[in-house]
């Protein structure tokens, strides 16, 4: 536990139970990509330590969850223990995956759980995953609410609301730290994008599913005030998440 953390910190117990609702969403969201049961485990994006959770639960061998952050482990640690876990073959790193790829160390796994959304260099961290994978290895991603989706500004508002609406208006009507986020952390990547960078470092796909937006009925409505605003096609529009199972040749 990180020195100081309180684990009956009211904090630190909203971040806990929301931990527990993410881990939950886990089995639907990244087990049909890949199963950590008896492997080694990379995580690509520690947030809190949910794939953590996830992995220990799926008796994972070992985990190492890394992140541009530091992450508090007291979250981790709480629902663990609520959830009747013993599970100490894990480990949190302050560290980018491209540090990661030069250490040298393999794994059996890589999962990457609403990170996607995020990364703006899609083609440089996919090839720094292709050191890091073993023989028989793979990379499970599941990337959510993408920025075309009616869910793609993370402002928890109307659907498509972020296209639609100007930021301007925007700006007073959502909280700073989603402000932050709508403004410099998503990087507007569709499906073609990100298969596009898959290709483009010679990965295979052995599993794809492409998620239907919630919302889409409410499309036809609001496409004339979306297409004022953005360049933006149907098909673009109707894609909320990705889902996948990747490897390279040499893993297969």
């Amino acid at each position: 536990m990180t020195p100081g953390t309180q684990l009956d910190d009211p904090q630190v117990v909203e971040l806990k139970d929301y931990l527990i609702h993410r881990e939950r969403a886990l089995d639907r969201d990244l087990l049909p990509y890949g199963d950590p049961r008896g492997k080694d485990v990379l995580v690509f994006g520690a947030g809190i330590g949910n794939e953590i959770l996830w992995g220990a639960r799926h008796e994972a061998k070992s985990v190492v969850a890394i992140d541009l952050h530091d992450v508090p482990q007291g979250p981790l640690e709480l629902a663990m223990r609520e959830q009747g876990i013993s599970y100490d073959a894990f480990e949190f790193r302050k560290q980018s995956i491209h540090e990661t790829a030069l250490s040298g160390e393999t794994y059996d796994l890589i999962v990457s759980n609403g990170v996607f959304e995020h990364v703006f260099d899609l083609k440089g961290v996919l090839a720094a995953f292709r050191p890091l994978l073993r023989p028989g290895g793979r990379v499970a991603i599941f990337a959510d609410s993408l920025w075309y989706s009616s869910l793609g500004g993370h402002i928890n508002r109307e659907p498509w609301e972020h296209l639609w609406r100007s930021p301007q208006e925007l700006k007073p009507l959502i909280p700073a730290k989603r402000w932050h986020a709508y403004c410099d952390q998503l990087n507007r990547m569709t499906a073609v994008d990100f298969l596009e960078a898959v290709r483009s470092v010679g990965m295979l796909v052995m599993q794809l599913k492409l998620g239907r937006d919630p919302n889409l009925r409410r499309l036809p409505e609001l496409l004339p005030a979306i297409q004022e605003r953005v360049t933006a096609t149907p098909t673009d529009l109707s894609v909320v998440s990705i889902g996948c199972e990747l490897c390279f040749a040499e893993n297969l």
